[in-house]
């Protein structure tokens, strides 16, 4: 358990971090949105719910690390699921950004000729991302690993827990048994089962 808030603790300083370093995101959401419908890579009858979510998404994103302390305080609150999502979203963008620029190297060092449609939406991309603040990166960084290692903790501590014996099984309770035919919490020196009839001896 120990572990687990160790963790949490570096997402905590991870999120500080993005805070000083102005890590959001937001802008993205927006211009994906209007380069999928542009494209048409969505039908008119998904734009609306598309849209929806890229609004909550661009929410999250724009907030940076005042969303991934919500998170936190979620994951406190044992909604570690919800906390993670949200983190995932909040430091997705500078992930997706180091991707860009992994992509955008590798497609002009190996000289690779993309569909012009492709290459117009990888420069409008590539234009969202900035990283003028190393500490903002930094922040992002460290809040994926915190949250990385932070799930793995739990998961050790749910899986000690599973492994732990019960030190007092329902039978040894107070002094009680139950009737094995219909279950019944008894006396442990009861001879038979008030409720259904069914005799000991």
């Amino acid at each position: 358990m120990k572990t687990k808030y160790f963790w949490i603790f570096v997402i905590i300083v991870g999120a500080i971090l993005m805070i000083l370093g102005s890590a959001v995101g937001s802008q993205f959401y927006t211009v994906l949105l209007e380069q999928l419908i542009f494209y048409g890579f969505i039908g008119p009858e998904f734009v609306q719910l598309v849209s929806s979510i890229m609004v909550v998404l661009g929410y999250i994103a724009y907030y940076g690390g005042y969303s991934v302390l919500v998170a936190v305080f979620l994951i406190l609150i044992k909604w570690s699921k919800v906390g993670r999502i949200i983190i995932t979203i909040a430091t997705g963008f500078g992930i997706l950004g180091l991707l860009i620029y992994g992509i955008s190297w590798a497609i002009g060092y190996f000289s690779i000729t993309l569909d012009p449609t492709w290459q117009t939406i990888l420069d409008t991309v590539h234009g969202l991302f900035t990283f003028s603040s190393g500490i903002g990166l930094t922040g992002t960084a460290t809040v994926v690993v915190g949250k990385f290692f932070e799930k793995k903790a739990e998961k050790a501590d749910e899986k000690e827990e599973k492994s732990e014996p019960k030190s007092d099984s329902p039978s040894e309770n107070h002094g009680s048994k139950f009737c094995p035919e219909c279950g019944a919490s008894l006396p442990a020196k009861a001879n038979f089962c008030n409720k259904c009839g069914k005799n000991f001896d």
